[in-house]
């Protein structure tokens, strides 16, 4: 029985995870780790699990401000919705959290599912384009020439100086790709925007060997970015989103700082902004639910650039990830309760995410 292109995606998912993991663990000394997991100070979990959930609120205040050329709609319902979504994502396959949110915030909020995926689309433009800037700055803060935080050890060898270069030189190529995906996205969403009507005719041209209910639902999803693109008009509410979608960075970058002490790990706080950039590229990758491995490679490989022992950098990747997935259950957890919904009606909605209310 040949596989669906989503089936392709949950093994190529699974493949990607295998080998990151593989790597990760290959290069463990379990009795090193052991004495590192040991000797961390916990207290610090505490104030990262803080900062963590406040992320959520900072992510649905986002979203709420997306919504609201669609319509105004309540933060908790908003908050709810991203908790379900965000835990989703973590205990199940190809990103189909991002179509639970939408669905549960229709349901909640009586708005199409269509309106609620465009402004979903809109935030992760919004995440690329402030990650571009973000790395921008922080690369350039702590290359040789702006800072010289990676190579303040004097006894590293020139070999890893060039492997720290080159794993730079692919950083920036990375950044570089994604910034001209966004440039290209950008064009296309003020082209829209502008010639709006042209656009969308010249779309129902284009996919006119489509069945009718599939040609509408993507005139939908245009016109719900259309309708969405006006909060972008209000310099006001632009401000905002520019400033909650960079908060959302430097609190991911606090939370590894915090939780930094605990394992005396000193790297400053531009190193961890740099250690958020390499997760964020990393989990960007198709992979199995929960980032499970590729996570944990990324975290212990940008903290090895700036010469923290393998042992420990290996104990804050998987400490900081459990902080991570365990939060995202327990406060998704809750919201199931109290919208009343349970896992298989979430997994019922991920398997029909086309239908629309409202």
């Amino acid at each position: 029985m040949p596989l669906s292109s989503r089936g392709v995606w949950v093994l190529v998912g699974l493949l990607i995870s295998s080998v990151f993991l593989w790597l990760f663990l290959r290069e463990i000394d379990w009795g090193e780790l052991y004495v590192a997991l040991q000797q961390a100070n916990y207290v610090y979990v505490i104030p990262a699990v803080l900062i963590t959930l406040l992320t959520y609120v900072v992510r649905a205040a986002r979203w709420e401000l997306l919504v609201l050329p669609i319509k105004k709609v309540s933060f908790m319902n908003v908050l709810s919705a991203t908790s379900i979504g965000f835990m989703s994502n973590h205990i199940l396959p190809i990103r189909a959290g991002e179509i639970i949110r939408c669905v549960v915030l229709s349901k909640s909020e009586k708005i199409r599912t269509t309106a609620a995926f465009a402004t979903v689309v809109m935030e992760r433009l919004l995440d690329s384009v402030s990650l571009i800037i973000f790395a921008t700055v922080v690369i350039a803060l702590i290359t040789p020439h702006g800072g010289g935080h990676i190579y303040s050890d004097a006894n590293a060898s020139s070999n890893s100086i060039n492997s720290d270069s080159l794993i730079f030189l692919q950083l920036k190529k990375g950044i570089g790709i994604l910034g001209g995906v966004c440039l290209v996205t950008v064009v296309f969403l003020v082209f829209l925007d502008i010639y709006s009507q042209k656009a969308l005719d010249l779309v129902s041209r284009v996919f006119f060997f489509l069945p009718h209910a599939i040609k509408e639902k993507v005139l939908h999803l245009l016109e719900s970015f259309v309708q969405g693109m006006k909060v972008l008009k209000n310099i006001r509410q632009l401000l905002w989103l520019t400033f909650l979608s960079f908060s959302m960075w430097i609190l991911f970058a606090l939370t590894l700082v915090i939780l930094g002490y605990s394992f005396g790990i000193n790297v400053p706080f531009t190193g961890m902004c740099f250690v958020c950039i390499c997760i964020a590229l990393a989990v960007a990758l198709p992979q199995a639910p929960g980032y499970i491995g590729v996570y944990h490679f990324a975290v212990q490989k940008s903290l090895e650039l700036f010469h923290v022992a393998p042992p420990t950098a290996q104990s804050f990747a998987i400490v900081s990830w459990a902080i991570s997935i365990l939060t995202s259950l327990v406060i998704g957890t809750f919201f199931l309760w109290k919208e009343g919904l349970s896992f298989r009606q979430i997994m019922k909605a991920q398997q029909a995410p086309s239908e629309d209310t409202g």
